[in-house]
Formats: C-alpha cells, structure tokens, sequence
C-alpha cells in the first residue's frame, strides 16, 4: 500500500510540472473571469490562459492574479485541459 501512495504521489508531482512553458508579455488581466492573455516573446503568438485557485505565482510581488499587470514579463507554465488552456503557474521575470 506505501508503494502504491509513493507511486501516486510521484504521478501527481509528475503532471503538476508536465506542462508547456510559455513566456511573453502580457496583454490582459480580468480577475474577475479568472483570465490571462500573454502575447509571445518573439514571433505574436497569443494566448488566453485561465486561471483557477490552483495556479501557482512566482515572481516579485507576484502572490494572485490581481498582482499581474499588463505589460509584465511572465513565463505561463500551462496544461491544455479540453478546450482550456490552464495555467499552472505563473511567473514574473
């Protein structure tokens, strides 16, 4: 049964840090929907991510989605839940 519990734990760390790293500079913020849009880097690919009590934030002062503002450079770790881009954790640079 330990066996099992490790194995299932390990599973579990495993998909929290699977996702797709995805850094830009953000275009908008709606606490309120729980959404984010991040524009790439490089080459203006957008995405809108949501955002749930689950994601994670990283960053100088970054503690919520209400801490995030337009125009900050973030990385968005997300999983593609569904039609869902999820973000797992977000991070200011």
């Amino acid at each position: 049964m330990l066996v099992l519990s490790i194995c299932l734990a390990s599973e579990n760390t495993a998909i929290a840090q699977g996702g797709t790293d995805f850094p830009g500079i953000v275009l908008m913020v709606d606490p309120a929907a729980g959404k984010l849009a991040v524009k790439k880097d490089a080459g203006g690919t957008r995405f809108t991510f949501a955002v749930n009590d689950k994601t994670q934030f990283d960053g100088p002062g970054l503690k919520s989605l209400k801490d995030v503002k337009k125009g900050d450079n973030v990385t968005v770790n997300y999983q593609v839940i569904g039609s869902q881009y999820l973000a797992v954790k977000v991070t200011k640079k």
